[in-house]
């Protein structure tokens, strides 16, 4: 069985020697999972606060936004109390960072 580093060093060494071979006729390239720009409206005191708040955590504010919008569609798919505690605690730990 080969370990992972070794997998890892025999693709790299596959791309390096395979770099300047161009790419077959048929071969036709794709994006799995490209992200979607998605346009919302704010009051300017929201983006502001959201904008204040991204940069006491140090994240762009599109991720904090991303991160809101992937937390919610999350709680509306498991609807268990496990996974309710789970996002509670999450909550706790991300308001004892802000005040932090």
């Amino acid at each position: 069985m080969t370990s992972p580093a070794d997998q890892v060093k025999a693709i790299a060494l596959e791309s390096e020697t395979t770099a300047e071979t161009p790419m077959p006729a048929t071969a036709t390239p794709t994006r799995p999972n490209k992200s979607v720009p998605v346009a919302v409206r704010h009051s300017p005191d929201d983006v502001a606060a959201i904008e204040k708040l991204a940069g006491k955590l140090n994240v762009p504010t599109s991720s904090l936004i991303r991160g809101w919008i992937q937390q919610g569609l999350t709680a509306e798919r498991e609807g268990t109390l496990e996974s309710a505690v789970d996002r509670i605690a999450a909550d706790v730990q991300r308001l004892r960072e802000i005040v932090a």
